[in-house]
């Protein structure tokens, strides 16, 4: 029996776990296997072999695991691998394929074009991605920006970080605002709401108080294009070949592919 394994990050927040929740269970509408789980890779629970452990007590001899991931980094590489490789010890008879991470895909760009222009029109916006040691993030978002503003018709786009890579959220927003106040969009490139939709909800809060014409943008959040991508993502992890180890390459991962 197939099942399918959905692997978030986590989050003590209980708004963000039900958005999980209810994206999951929309994506999965369209999925022709009644046997699947969300699990976490921390902080909540259950976790991954918990999670699987569960789809294998109900019947489960193939397992997809899906990550609800936007790009490929750290968790992608590492850390999922390395509960996977546990499985496979734990479980031998129970073939397990791994499915990828939403990626820079036309139906991800559409999402965020749409996240966009719910704020009304601009000339500026400002994409704000959590950041990676990934060396391929910076051109990913970079790919986004490009894409964002051909599709949009906006004259002027520019990224920024809330971790690990410059310029920061705070830089960034405080040198949009200054080089924008005819009107600014804060655009979060986050799939969830969580402490990071919180800081920057507060910081551009902070720049409205004293006057300033700039606006944040809804998070992706069950979007349809990204139920529509996810549920594509849980379709390819089916039909993949049994796990492997990845292997990391310096190379940007995040090929951009037309929606259809």
């Amino acid at each position: 029996m197939q099942g399918v394994l959905y692997v978030s990050h986590g989050s003590r927040i209980e708004e963000t776990k039900a958005e999980v929740e209810r994206v999951v269970e929309e994506a999965h509408k369209g999925i022709d296997v009644a046997l699947h789980k969300l699990c976490y890779l921390e902080i909540a629970s259950p976790g991954i072999e918990e999670g699987a452990g569960k789809l294998i007590a109900e019947g489960a001899k193939r397992i997809a695991i899906v990550p609800l991931l936007l790009f490929s980094a750290g968790h992608y590489y590492s850390d999922i691998p390395d509960e996977l490789e546990n499985l496979q010890m734990k479980y031998p008879d129970v073939t397990f394929t791994y499915g990828e991470p939403l990626g820079v895909q036309g139906a991800l760009i559409d999402a965020l074009s749409d996240r966009l222009c719910e704020k009304g029109s601009t000339d500026a916006f400002l994409l704000v991605a959590r950041g990676s040691t990934n060396p391929a993030t910076e051109q990913v978002m970079e790919t986004i920006r490009e894409h964002l503003v051909a599709k949009t018709g906006s004259r002027h786009g520019e990224v920024c970080y809330l971790a690990v890579l410059e310029p920061t959220f705070e830089q960034g927003l405080a040198d949009a605002v200054k080089k924008h106040p005819e009107g600014l969009i804060v655009l979060p490139c986050l799939w969830f709401t969580g402490r990071l939709i919180r800081h920057i909800e507060k910081e551009v809060g902070i720049l409205k108080e004293k006057g300033c014409n700039v606006h944040t943008a809804h998070y992706l959040d069950n979007h349809h294009f990204i139920i529509e991508l996810l549920r594509q993502r849980v379709q390819e992890s089916l039909e993949k070949e049994p796990y492997t180890p990845l292997i990391k390459e310096d190379a940007d991962h995040e090929s951009f592919a037309a929606h259809r």
